[in-house]
């Protein structure tokens, strides 16, 4: 009998997971090929095997540490046709993934390597042919195989031309990635836009709330431009606190609380207006930007609707350590009183969200109390570093 594996000694045990490595199941995992559903690109190939080399059986199967999923299959009985997965007890592709290598079983009742799998009475294998599936990187994702009911000596160029459709496997799974990819980028093209136009347009926002605090300070028409002007300076130099215009492009790790009384400079008509506590914890470039566009986003509706909005009303901005994450509380105090929830949800409020949630790795809130907005950041500490 031929094989292409090394002779074993007798199994006691037939194994329930697979040790196939973090690098290899975390390729397997980022081509979502596991648990999605079946394509005509894929099941279109088993069905050429099966009809190529004249077996009644043919997979796609991806395997991970406790399971095997057959991306397609072609004559699998039920219910493993239905389920679409079975348990390592019932698989011989996991020896084609441990091994990294092609895998030629002629009987399988005879085969040491498979002879307790319990796929050879449940699922009916006796003869299996199977062939590495490889990303682009080399790492073993799965299997292509054949399977025979009846005994079957497989012939070299039976193996060549499953090799020959292991590579068109591998081109497919290659092209569905690049594929979605593309959706991805197109994806995050739009949502580019919408940033950029909602941005746009907060900057007359903000323009038009910069007015609005100076003129109730101002009496004058020079003091009134002196006040814009001094504001818009302000809002200038929270910027280049954020982003250092040095020519290669790299940042400056700055202080939080340094960081967060920049951004409230220019909506402040004095100091009491913005109450900043917070520790003194070093923010990287990365995170900085994130939390200017959080802070910024909640500064201009402040000025706007808010407690910036009347002339008694202050923000009150603290930041505490606890355990491994970071609280960042924002308190509006003295603003026009809040009657009910929002009952949408803008783009704004959708991007401040999604900012914390992809970038920043942390959860916000919103309780819209009567007595003022309170926002509640949590941000873990290996996050603040970035």
């Amino acid at each position: 009998m031929t094989r292409t594996h090394d002779t074993l000694s007798n199994h006691d045990t037939v194994p329930t997971s697979l040790d196939i490595g973090p690098d290899r199941l975390n390729a397997l995992y980022q081509t979502e090929l596991m648990d999605s559903g079946p394509e005509e690109r894929f099941d279109r190939l088993t069905r050429l095997v099966a009809a190529t080399l004249s077996v009644p059986v043919a997979l796609v199967s991806l395997v991970d540490t406790k399971r095997q999923f057959f991306k397609s299959s072609f004559g699998l009985p039920e219910p493993w046709k239905t389920d679409r997965e079975t348990p390592l007890t019932h698989s011989f592709c996991q020896h084609v993934v441990a091994r990294a290598a092609p895998l030629v079983i002629e009987d399988s009742t005879l085969d040491p390597l498979v002879c307790d799998n319990l796929a050879i009475p449940d699922l009916n294998v006796r003869a299996y042919l199977g062939i590495p599936l490889l990303d682009q990187d080399g790492h073993v994702l799965g299997s292509l195989c054949a399977i025979d009911a009846e005994p079957h000596k497989w012939t070299a160029r039976e193996q060549e031309i499953l090799a020959d459709f292991a590579k068109l496997v591998e081109e497919q799974i290659s092209l569905r990635e690049r594929v979605a990819r593309l959706a991805q980028f197109d994806e995050q093209r739009l949502l580019i836009q919408g940033e950029l136009a909602h941005r746009i347009k907060n900057i007359f926002s903000v323009i038009s709330s910069l007015l609005l605090v100076s003129s109730r300070t101002e009496s004058n028409l020079d003091g009134f431009v002196r006040s814009v002007t001094g504001r818009i300076q302000a809002l200038s130099r929270a910027n280049d606190f954020i982003i250092d215009s040095r020519p290669d492009g790299t940042g400056v790790a700055c202080g939080l609380a340094g960081l967060m009384e920049a951004l409230l400079a220019p909506f402040k008509r004095d100091e009491k207006q913005a109450i900043v506590s917070c520790q003194s914890i070093t923010v990287g470039e990365k995170t900085a930007a994130a939390l200017a566009l959080v802070i910024h986003e909640l500064a201009t509706n402040a000025a706007k609707y808010g407690a910036l909005s009347t002339g008694d009303g202050y923000i009150h901005l603290e930041c505490n350590s606890l355990g491994d994450t970071l609280k960042i509380t924002w308190r509006e105090i003295g603003g026009p009183p809040i009657t009910q929830n929002p009952s949408r949800k803008g783009f704004g409020t959708r991007m401040v969200a999604r900012t914390v949630e992809a970038q920043l790795m942390g959860t916000i809130t919103r309780d819209f109390a009567s007595d003022g907005l309170l926002v509640a950041l949590e941000i873990p500490l290996s996050a603040i570093g970035r």
